[in-house]
């Protein structure tokens, strides 16, 4: 059973901004029903994932109201690089924010 997490285009942004190294970068791409995340590096495009959007909450801004679910679907090379840290990190923002 994988784990999967439902973030808005907003927190995702902050997570992979944080995930950055110098010489990387990610791009976050909305579309009706998916978002494309993008990772650059020093020579051009590193990876590139799709997420469906499963929600979008009313009168709120398209960042912070479009959820998506993150799922590692393959394990693959992308895996180490990408989704390893990417749950470090969403696990650690899951346990330390309070519930409503």
């Amino acid at each position: 059973m994988e784990l999967c997490y439902l973030v808005s285009i907003s927190i995702l942004q902050q997570v992979l901004q944080s995930q950055a190294e110098s010489d990387t970068y990610y791009s976050l791409v909305a579309h009706d029903d998916t978002v494309t995340v993008i990772h650059y590096g020093p020579t051009g495009l590193i990876d590139q994932f799709a997420f469906p959007v499963v929600y979008r909450i009313d009168d709120v801004p398209e960042d912070e109201g479009t959820m998506m679910l993150l799922v590692a679907t393959q394990r693959s090379r992308e895996y180490e690089s990408f989704w390893v840290p990417l749950e470090s990190k969403l696990l650690h923002c899951c346990s330390t924010t309070p519930l409503a």
